[in-house]
């Protein structure tokens, strides 16, 4: 089991997998954020948080939620509102110890025009 967390640790994610890679987006929203997604369905991590310590911002046509700890303002995860099992639910690898997050490998996809990965 590995663990990510934000800064005050009142968020936590468990996956049973690291992540094989991470996703750098440029659209308008991820690259104010400056998150680096790792993807998983929902059924595969384990949201670890009291109700109060998150909060979501949802925009557009509200089909994604970006959540956040409402302590620190950590940016932890996003997911779809649907919240079925097999829905995307896409880490904040940021969230992850330092070694892990250091040791992904980054795809960058330019979500901001072509929808395609730039490598």
């Amino acid at each position: 089991m590995f663990k990510a967390n934000c800064h005050c640790n009142a968020v936590q994610i468990e996956v049973a997998e690291l992540p094989t890679k991470a996703i750098e987006c440029n659209c308008s929203i991820c690259r104010r954020y400056g998150a680096l997604w790792s993807y998983y369905t929902r059924d595969q991590v384990k949201l670890l948080a009291a109700p109060d310590a998150l909060s979501f911002y949802s925009w557009g046509d509200r089909t994604i939620e970006f959540w956040h700890c409402r302590h620190c303002g950590c940016l932890t995860h996003y997911e779809s509102t649907d919240k079925q099992a097999q829905s995307r639910f896409a880490l904040n690898s940021r969230m992850l110890p330092l070694d892990v997050m250091a040791a992904l490998p980054i795809r960058h996809f330019d979500g901001a025009d072509s929808w395609k990965y730039l490598d």
